[in-house]
């Protein structure tokens, strides 16, 4: 019988052209890393550290709490118990916008009906968070009121040292 058509037995592997012995599988050999290497280059001892961005410092207030206290505010604003300049400071001028159009609506809707706005009895059950990237939080707060939920989305951001909404919904 020739070499090339002999059979490799499990104790003695042979390469495809039956030369001798096959090389030790991938998981048996130990791994090299690569090195690059310029030519001509200096090489450097030591290698600075690579400077990584650098993410706004969170502020003290948990952003659970500040999406939840955002959410109970906003519910009172729109049912006219709050004025929407208390929350000025913690909503961008966008959703301040949008907010102050609402609350026009909900002022207006009141007055056919001839209501006097009453401070609404909310619990809120959820809270949930998500951190996209660094310095932003999404969240969702579920708020239960008489006879009906509601869930508010907002996305805080960090300017200066506390939260504010820059995104703010209400389903």
């Amino acid at each position: 019988m020739t070499p090339s058509l002999a059979r490799a037995t499990p104790s003695e592997p042979r390469d495809p052209e039956g030369h001798g012995a096959r090389p030790a599988p991938a998981a048996d050999r130990p791994r090299r890393q690569p090195q690059l290497v310029l030519v001509g280059a200096p090489v450097p001892d030591d290698p600075a550290p690579v400077p990584r961005p650098s993410s706004p410092p969170e502020p003290a207030l948990d952003p659970a709490k500040a999406a939840e206290g955002l959410a109970r505010s906003v519910l009172e604003v729109l049912a006219g118990a709050r004025d929407l300049q208390q929350l000025t400071r913690w909503v961008s001028t966008e959703v301040h916008a949008v907010l102050s159009a609402r609350v026009q609506v909900a002022t207006r809707a009141r007055n056919v009906v001839t209501a006097r706005p009453i401070r609404p009895v909310l619990r809120i059950s959820t809270v949930k968070i998500a951190r996209p990237v660094p310095g932003v939080v999404e969240a969702v707060v579920v708020v239960h009121g008489r006879g009906r939920a509601r869930a508010v989305a907002v996305r805080l951001e960090v300017v200066g040292t506390r939260w504010q909404a820059s995104a703010l919904h209400i389903l």
